[in-house]
């Protein structure tokens, strides 16, 4: 897919685009076409940047598991039958 990443020069607002064929993007913000295409990185998986997503994942995990059970709690107190 042709996506590109720009700047505007009118606005300075920075997005991304799908320009097809001719097609002549414009700024999501302004509607200008004074856009500067800027240069987009892939995104690169090595053991480094893995450890540290699973790091994060671990985090979000704990976090969203320690909500949970709050949240359960909450609920079995207020229905005590």
């Amino acid at each position: 897919m042709p996506i590109f990443d720009f700047i505007c020069g009118d606005c300075g607002e920075q997005f991304e685009a799908l320009v097809r064929g001719s097609q002549v993007p414009v700024c999501a913000k302004c509607g200008s076409e004074k856009l500067e295409k800027q240069l987009s990185i892939p995104s690169v998986k090595t053991s480094s940047t893995h450890g540290l997503a699973m790091q994060a994942a671990k985090r979000r995990d704990r976090s969203q598991g320690s909500e949970r059970m709050h949240a359960q709690r909450e609920y079995e107190l207020s229905h005590d039958d």
